[in-house]
């Protein structure tokens, strides 16, 4: 008989997470979604796929660039939406020009399209910004958006037609275990048999173990991004763009400019998590945090400091004390794994997430090294929620801090 496995959660993760499994044949694959596909941070998430020759920005966004994405949209015969636009990695300083310089040449050895840019060529790539602050950019070719609402259809799409179950609309109440073991999985309707469980909730992750003595290394963070009208439009093609000195990012959003920000001292929520009927839901704005952010970008683009803002996004995000996920057995109990805490990139690892797992459930050689991943790794200090917060709270910002763009 073949090992039932059931996925818990039904975001860009988990969905992928079925489909690899269901490609690597691992067995009877049933996923669980409390509510509907993409409902938890899916939905809101800006989209950008980033690759540089750093770390995890590397073969796991290759991976999901030049296999996942054609693999998935053919299987699925649902578009994605991916568009490749490059980006402007811009510099104010030289220290940081120094830096994307050395990205730049790797790019180029690669043929990943790589253009350093003096600052009176950089306005060419994007009419609305004001090089004036800047010392220069590099122009990454290998860089671009997709729809991630699309991209979860495509992962279940696919996933169903190798024989997936996906149940919407099933929240899990909790995981059963015996003899040391996961035996199964608690949901309002019925409890779920199960050999193998991986946890895939996001936000809730850490709320769907605790109930078990685990306090998984993750804390939930407010995360903020605007829509402004901006003129002239801009095209869907412009490159999107990243001032590492400035803590910002952004991209064209229907002839506008969306810009956010990984912001310093980040706002954690207050239970970890939003309640667990948060679904295709916002967090209230929040000016005071993100007001210097849009100061900042405003020097870059004149235009935002009177254009029309659209939509205020404050889609709260997943964040870990050293900004890596955590993918992995979890400690102690047999037959759970889980896969979770993003830090704002579950878009750009899904591919990765998908892969680890179905490597781990199949028992086969890892094609990535899974120990940078460890959710075991931060120790007992996970249930010092005081630690967690204040950790936490310094990881958005940090994605900026070794230029890491």
């Amino acid at each position: 008989m073949a090992r039932r496995i059931v996925v818990v959660g039904g975001g860009v993760i988990g969905t992928s997470v079925a489909w690899h499994l269901s490609r690597a044949g691992a067995g009877e694959i049933v996923l669980v979604e409390r509510d509907r596909l993409g409902s938890g941070t899916t939905w809101h998430s800006a989209g950008n796929i980033l690759w540089n020759p750093i770390d995890m920005h590397d073969l796991p966004i290759l991976y999901m660039l030049d296999e996942v994405i054609p693999t998935v949209t053919a299987e699925s015969d649902q578009e994605t939406g991916w568009l490749q636009t490059g980006r402007l990695c811009l510099a104010r300083t030289q220290a940081t020009l120094e830096v994307l310089a050395g990205q730049a040449e790797e790019g180029a050895r690669r043929g990943f399209g790589s253009t350093m840019l003096a600052p009176g060529e950089i306005a060419a790539h994007n009419p609305l910004i004001d090089a004036t602050p800047l010392v220069g950019a590099w122009l990454n070719g290998k860089v671009g958006r997709l729809n991630p609402a699309d991209l979860t259809a495509a992962y279940a799409r696919a996933a169903r037609r190798r024989g997936v179950t996906i149940l919407e609309e099933r929240p899990v109440t909790g995981l059963v275990t015996q003899g040391g073991a996961v035996s199964g999985v608690e949901t309002a309707e019925g409890t779920l048999k199960a050999d193998l469980v991986i946890v895939c909730g996001g936000l809730w992750s850490r709320r769907i173990l605790e109930p078990l003595g685990i306090a998984l290394g993750q804390w939930g963070c407010e995360h903020f991004y605007v829509i402004a009208r901006t003129a002239p439009a801009l095209p869907r093609e412009t490159p999107s763009f990243v001032s590492a000195d400035d803590s910002l990012y952004g991209r064209e959003e229907v002839g506008g400019l969306l810009f956010g920000a990984f912001d310093e001292d980040a706002v954690t929520l207050e239970n970890g998590a939003p309640p667990d009927d948060f679904a295709f839901s916002l967090l209230p704005e929040n000016w005071d945090q993100f007001g210097p952010y849009a100061e900042r970008a405003a020097e870059l683009f004149p235009c935002l400091k009177t254009a029309p803002i659209h939509r205020f996004v404050n889609g709260p995000e997943t964040f870990t004390p050293d900004g890596k996920p955590l993918m992995g057995t979890v400690a102690g109990i047999d037959g759970l794994l889980v896969a979770s805490a993003f830090n704002s990139g579950g878009v750009s690892y899904s591919g990765l997430a998908g892969q680890m797992m179905a490597d781990l459930a199949t028992g086969a050689a890892p094609r990535f090294d899974p120990a940078p991943y460890d959710p075991n790794r931060f120790g007992e200090r996970t249930h010092d929620v005081a630690w967690m917060r204040q950790r936490v709270s310094g990881t958005p910002s940090s994605h900026y801090r070794d230029v890491n763009v």
